[in-house]
């Protein structure tokens, strides 16, 4: 009888114990939890800050240099009155707008928000050059089907026609 007891009464003690070491585990993957996701919401602060530089630097090259402020300004005139050194000045400040907006898409920043991205392309096609690029080559850069749909959209209200059929058959860059 005595070993039967004892045997119940270790039993018991081993359950409880096992029972214990459950809570603390579980409690410790709910901290760990909050860990995560605390790491998480740094990261994505994080990220948000670094795209807001990026972006206020790629505004701020208008401003600060004085070639390319020129050029920028022609960009009304359309692609076709500049020459070959101007449009090569001009190219690759367009494209790093196009190239900017598709990593911030596919970095799921602001997805939820296509304001967001409706103004940036607001920006980027705010002129007869500006939506002769995106034609030629901004569409082609852009590499995220939702993202062409929001920008064909906006070229379709400022420019009053949908995008051309050929648009963006260059290809695209991966960002």
């Amino acid at each position: 009888m005595d070993t039967e007891l004892t045997v119940a009464v270790a039993q018991i003690l081993t359950g409880a114990a096992t029972l214990v070491v459950a809570f603390f585990l579980a409690g410790q993957l709910a901290l760990q939890r909050k860990v995560l996701s605390r790491a998480h919401e740094d990261a994505d602060r994080e990220l948000t800050l670094t795209s807001l530089g990026l972006f206020l630097q790629y505004l701020q090259s208008r401003t600060t240099s004085d070639s390319l402020l020129q050029l920028y300004a022609k960009r009304h005139e359309g692609l076709d009155s500049l020459d070959a050194p101007d449009l090569d000045g001009l190219s690759p400040h367009l494209r790093a707008g196009y190239l900017l907006t598709n990593t911030e898409w596919r970095l799921n920043r602001n997805r939820n928000l296509p304001g967001y991205y409706i103004k940036r392309f607001d920006g980027l096609m705010d002129s007869v050059g500006g939506r002769q690029y995106y034609v030629q080559s901004g569409r082609a850069i852009i590499n995220q089907p939702n993202l062409i749909e929001l920008a064909d959209e906006v070229y379709a209200k400022l420019e009053g026609n949908p995008v051309p059929k050929t648009a963006g058959k260059a290809i695209g860059f991966v960002s």
